[in-house]
């Protein structure tokens, strides 16, 4: 590819100004705020485009930075290049609410479709990260990143992909890592959600023990309760008014004085008529019929007595009776009052001990579910398996893309390395004959003496150690295309001898150079190279 004009309509400080290119080394000479990186700059974004960033870098991202300095709604370019023989023209409006490109090919007239690829197709699929990291060199960034190493084991998967399309190793390795990580974060969640699950049906589990044995004490309690109110009260009937009768009755017949008495006098009164039988003397006679008569007194004294206590005992048995009938009444009346009393609290009790009995078996009940629940629970585990199968084979992918990937590298390394090495030393005459990147792009400098990491040279070295490896990644993604090279002030830290040697190189390349400088050195060295 060769580009043969640009036209800054409106970009940065340019307004209506265009620049021609020839094939070889363009030297582009101006002084510090001339516009030198913005040239290179619209140079690329003629071919990638610039977008808006958002959040807090909008404000110095590089669409901010290149916006035009005078009428800023239009901001817009042109660049013509050549490609397999034929001149295309590259239109392109960068205001992010009216964004365009328009490609034409003005060798024979036909529109291509920039939406479509047509634009990839001819800078033979190189992105802006391979631009960036390969053709594009600006002093502030000669160092090359982890993006080149990505681009270089695209290539080398591509290369050897027999199939349609073209792998994006690094975008694939990202995608795959990001997805086992989402696929992690599931599975710590559903881990996270079934440990909270078992934990709460472990509480829910302990708080129905709890219950039941709260249930178990209520009933035991209501039971003892119950027996204080017996279904049937006892029955105390008048026996104790019978018995207070009965002794009654005893102390009323004292020792039997009234039934001696009459008897005393019975026998008394059989002695005086013996008497008076028996003897004829007058006198004896009237001794026996006085007994007689006395005795017939003390019969009827003890008889009247008798008659007296027969008829108190009678009374008193009457009065005894009728207390016990008005005891027993007023007994049955408490009894059915109590009965009348104690029933509601004893129909609540019992309620109380069916619910209690009932809840407890419902408690029972929902316990053994539980206790289901959390087994289920526990051996549920085929969500987190079905996670834990996907996972492993991200990693497995990803094993398996790391390895064919390295195989891959292995296979292009020496070719890399070799053409890093032959760089490195036309740049330094031989001073520095081999260097080698490892699968990680880590840079090894091999010396007569020992083996030197990049940060053990230099800065002009490091520079050109730089500038070597772009050269052999760009002529293996490149192979054939001969990408223009963009270098912006990329030798200040060269020195005259090297930056001599690297223009012989650049010379000897094939590709076309714009170099953007504020020095005159690279003009008089090539000037005294080749007059």
């Amino acid at each position: 590819m060769e580009i043969l004009e640009i036209m800054m309509n409106n970009f940065g400080k340019f307004n209506n100004q265009s620049m021609s290119f020839h094939p070889g080394i363009n030297i582009i000479y101006g002084g510090n705020e001339t516009g030198k990186t913005t040239m290179g700059a619209f140079v690329k974004g003629m071919f990638f485009g610039i977008d808006k960033m958002r959040g807090r870098g909008a404000n110095k991202d590089e669409y901010s930075l290149r916006q035009p300095w005078e009428n800023g709604s239009f901001f817009s370019g042109t660049i013509r290049f050549k490609s397999g023989g034929k001149i295309f023209r590259l239109d392109r409006n960068f205001d992010r609410n009216q964004k365009s490109a328009s490609l034409v090919c003005e060798t024979d007239g036909e529109e291509l479709d920039t939406e479509r690829g047509d634009l990839e197709n001819l800078l033979e699929g190189m992105d802006e990260t391979a631009f960036e990291n390969t053709v594009f060199i600006s002093g502030h960034s000669g160092e090359t990143t982890q993006a080149l190493g990505d681009c270089v084991r695209n290539y080398m998967i591509n290369t050897n992909n027999t199939a349609s399309g073209q792998i994006d190793v690094s975008a694939a390795l990202e995608e795959l890592k990001e997805e086992r990580k989402k696929l992690e974060r599931e599975k710590k969640e559903k881990m996270a959600e079934k440990i909270e699950r078992l934990q709460e049906i472990s509480m829910k589990m302990e708080y129905t023990h709890q219950e039941i044995d709260e249930m178990i004490r209520e009933e035991q309690k209501y039971r003892e309760l119950l027996e204080q109110f017996p279904a049937d009260m006892p029955d105390a009937g008048p026996d104790q008014f019978y018995e207070e009768f009965d002794s009654a009755e005893e102390l009323t017949y004292g020792s039997g004085i009234w039934k001696a008495g009459k008897i005393a006098m019975a026998v008394l009164a059989f002695v005086g008529v013996c008497m008076g039988l028996l003897m004829t003397v007058w006198e004896a006679r009237a001794a026996a019929a006085a007994i007689i008569l006395a005795a017939c007194f003390g019969v009827r004294f003890f008889s009247e007595r008798d008659m007296q206590r027969k008829e108190y005992l009678r009374e008193m048995k009457m009065a005894h009776r009728e207390k016990a009938v008005r005891a027993e009444y007023e007994r049955q009346r408490r009894r059915l009052q109590q009965q009348r009393d104690e029933l509601p609290k004893r129909q609540r009790i019992l309620m109380n001990i069916e619910w209690a009995v009932s809840a407890r078996k419902e408690k029972n009940r929902y316990l053994e579910q539980l206790q289901r629940e959390y087994k289920r629970e526990q051996e549920g585990k085929e969500d987190i398996r079905d996670l834990e199968e996907k996972i492993s084979a991200i990693y497995l992918a990803i094993d398996t893309l790391k390895e064919v990937s390295g195989e891959m590298y292995s296979e292009y390394a020496r070719r890399l390395n070799g053409s890093i090495s032959e760089i490195l030393s036309f740049i330094t005459d031989g001073k520095y004959t081999g260097v080698s990147l490892d699968e990680e792009f880590q840079i090894r400098i091999h010396t007569s003496r020992k083996v030197l990491s990049i940060w053990q040279v230099s800065r002009g070295t490091m520079e050109q150690i730089y500038f070597a490896i772009r050269m052999a990644c760009l002529d293996l993604i490149d192979a054939g295309n001969s990408m223009p090279l963009i270098l912006d002030d990329a030798f200040l830290t060269y020195d005259d001898t090297r930056l001599e040697r690297t223009l012989k190189w650049l010379h000897t390349s094939g590709h076309q150079v714009l170099l953007f400088t504020c020095h005159k050195r690279e003009q008089e060295i090539m000037q005294k190279i080749y007059g």
